[in-house]
């Protein structure tokens, strides 16, 4: 794929479900060779980091020269609180896809690549890996995108599943989101390349965020009710602030997990004697995010569960300050900017630490005005829009188009990780 010249094609979604393709535009010469690629991943619903970025990555595939590009989808969760729970619909819609790809296989078709994502952990991994495994035997290149925890468990594990696993994934291609699972994956020598491709995050608006009343300070956290991302974290943590003094007033938004409703994470609070203090308000849409954003002087995060959390970058893009635990590739993400804001998981202090931070805010409006400012900067300098097309499209061996149309330049193999 390497080099090759191909024709433009503009893409547009087919209204079969679960499938989505490109076609030529008008006057376009449909006889030039052109490059078919089986998009093999979920989009939205329901929406979260994984989905949401799939759905991002097909949208700059659909507008690469010269790809065909095919979504083909069955077999998972409709809701969040679905995730991770079995059932007889998420089983036949995998097994609809699973003998539509064997289908292809036997049928000795290729494709130039696959690409997919993965999930490290239960059921979905077999699932994924079952994919891959096929995946490889009909396209030139199956390129896998890795957006959560949990890779090194089976790069390094001595379980039969983990040695299976390597075997499904071995000579496929990784997308890492975060410098140290590359590493990690570079050394494994498991994978033929490997590439670095941090999320990116859109320019939502540079307004800085209304502070209201300058001696209250305003705390969010949005992210699904789930204690493993520090729901409950987080309002300990209010609780401590409330505790030293300070004037806080706390939002939380997300909608409930299988883990813990919205009226248990009421009745959490309530316990604490927050119930005047946070308002959490569930599920909120796009709008409603972003004015919540704006309100927020600091965005708290205390997560023991992501990788690379795209709502810290909206967070700080909308120049909310955030406070995050040393979880996943976080650390990396605040980059030295934000580095004494990294706290650690295991810390006995670690709630006093997110205390000494809204203290040090809440005393020093000048201070929190300049670091909201270097938020914003730190994503816009590295987690762009225009910076994640480039990489993306360097990737794939298949330039991208400007806005205004013309071909992009530089669309040569992104750095590979495998010296």
């Amino acid at each position: 794929m390497s080099g090759q010249r191909t024709t433009n094609l503009a893409a547009a979604a087919d209204t079969q479900p679960g499938r989505l393709s490109s076609q030529h535009p008008k006057g376009q010469d449909s006889t030039r060779m052109t490059q078919r690629v089986l998009f093999l991943a979920q989009l939205p619903p329901p929406a979260h980091g994984v989905t949401t970025m799939s759905r991002r990555v097909l949208e700059m595939m659909r507008d690469m020269p010269g790809l065909e590009v095919e979504q083909h989808w069955f077999g998972s969760a409709r809701t969040i609180e679905e995730i991770g729970r079995r059932d007889l619909r998420k089983v036949i819609g995998f097994g609809r896809l699973l003998l539509w790809l064997m289908g292809l296989w036997i049928s000795r078709t290729r494709v130039a690549f696959s690409y997919q994502t993965l999930a490290p952990h239960g059921d979905a991994a077999v699932r994924d890996l079952l994919l891959i495994a096929i995946s490889k035997r009909v396209a030139r290149r199956a390129i896998v995108h890795l957006h959560t925890r949990g890779l090194e468990e089976i790069l390094a594990g001595a379980t039969w599943r983990s040695r299976l696993m390597r075997a499904a994934l071995r000579g496929s291609e990784l997308i890492a989101i975060t410098q140290g699972v590359a590493d990690a994956a570079n050394a494994s020598g498991v994978f033929s390349r490997v590439h670095w491709l941090p999320n990116l995050v859109d320019d939502t608006g540079g307004e800085r965020p209304h502070i209201g009343d300058s001696n209250e300070l305003h705390c969010g956290f949005l992210g699904h009710v789930d204690p493993r991302k520090g729901v409950l974290r987080f309002v300990n943590a209010v609780r401590a602030m409330t505790d030293a003094g300070l004037n806080v007033r706390a939002t939380m938004a997300g909608g409930p997990s299988r883990h813990l409703s919205l009226a248990g994470l009421r009745a959490y609070a309530r316990d604490k004697g927050l119930e005047r203090r946070i308002d959490i308000l569930g599920f909120v849409d796009e709008d409603q995010k972003l004015e919540m954003f704006r309100g927020f002087d600091l965005f708290i995060y205390p997560t023991e569960h992501d990788l690379s959390p795209l709502v810290v970058l909206e967070a700080m893009v909308m120049e909310c300050v955030p406070i995050v635990y040393d979880t996943g590739g976080l650390r990396e993400m605040m980059g030295p900017e934000f580095a004494d804001h990294v706290i650690e998981p295991a810390s006995p202090d670690a709630t006093a630490r997110i205390v000494e931070l809204a203290t040090r805010y809440a005393a020093d409006p000048a201070a929190l005005a300049a670091a909201k400012l270097r938020a914003r900067k730190r994503v816009l300098d590295h987690y762009s829009l225009a910076a994640y097309r480039v990489r993306l499209g360097a990737v794939l061996d298949a330039p991208l188009q400007d806005e205004s149309g013309r071909q992009a330049a530089g669309s040569g193999a992104l750095d590979s990780l495998l010296g």
